[in-house]
């Protein structure tokens, strides 16, 4: 089945496949083909479509999906190379209520929301801000398991330039709201043990937070 990428697209995909390699693809819907995108008769009447919600997880034919390559918030550098992307491991503690809409270029809108989240190996927060399209849904499903410390996987993120030890999203970014693995296991059962600990961290980030919120929602 053939799926056409475009813009952005080729750019934030393209780190996402290699030749023969084998992927589950979820949330990319299929739609009818136009005739002009067929190279040859015998093609499919139909092709897949990606959009901010597929998910493409990279298969092992032999031992099954190949995990993101997470890292804990301690390893990831303040000061990176824009174009490195880091996966990411964490426990949320905040989700800011409603996505900001802001003009950057060319007079277009776009959605930015953030995220704050922790770990085990620090207790600075990372502030994640996510844009558009994970900006709507995938907060909303956060936002409802903020104060249950639920621990999530975002990939494929990069270095803000714009705020201290922070990351923003990337065009072929995803939220994992059940991540598998040991270091997901180990996390969870990490949260268990410092519910306290976590609490506090989280009244921190919202009595800095809360003010803010108010300020925007009165402008």
């Amino acid at each position: 089945m053939r799926s056409a990428l475009f813009g952005d697209q080729v750019e934030g995909y393209k780190e996402a496949f290699v030749y023969n390699g084998v992927y589950e693809i979820a949330n990319a819907p299929i739609k009818p083909c136009s005739e002009q995108w067929k190279s040859n008769s015998d093609e499919l009447n139909y092709q897949m479509t990606f959009g901010r919600q597929t998910i493409i997880q990279a298969v092992n034919t032999e031992s099954g999906p190949i995990l993101p390559e997470y890292q804990c918030i301690s390893q990831i550098p303040k000061a990176g190379n824009p174009k490195d992307k880091f996966d990411v491991l964490g426990i949320v503690l905040y989700v800011e209520e409603k996505a900001r809409k802001i003009i950057i270029s060319q007079e277009r809108e776009h959605l930015v929301r953030d995220i704050v989240i922790t770990d085990h190996s620090t207790e600075q927060p990372m502030i994640i801000s996510t844009w558009n399209d994970l900006a709507r849904t995938d907060c909303d499903t956060l936002s409802s398991r903020a104060n249950k410390f639920s621990v999530v996987g975002l990939t494929a993120l990069r270095v803000s330039p714009h705020k201290d030890f922070s990351l923003t999203s990337s065009i072929s970014t995803t939220i994992i709201h059940d991540p598998k693995g040991s270091m997901a296991r180990a996390l969870e059962d990490w949260v268990l043990q410092h519910q306290e600990a976590l609490s506090d961290r989280q009244a921190r980030i919202l009595d800095v937070r809360n003010p803010l919120e108010e300020k925007w929602s009165s402008q």
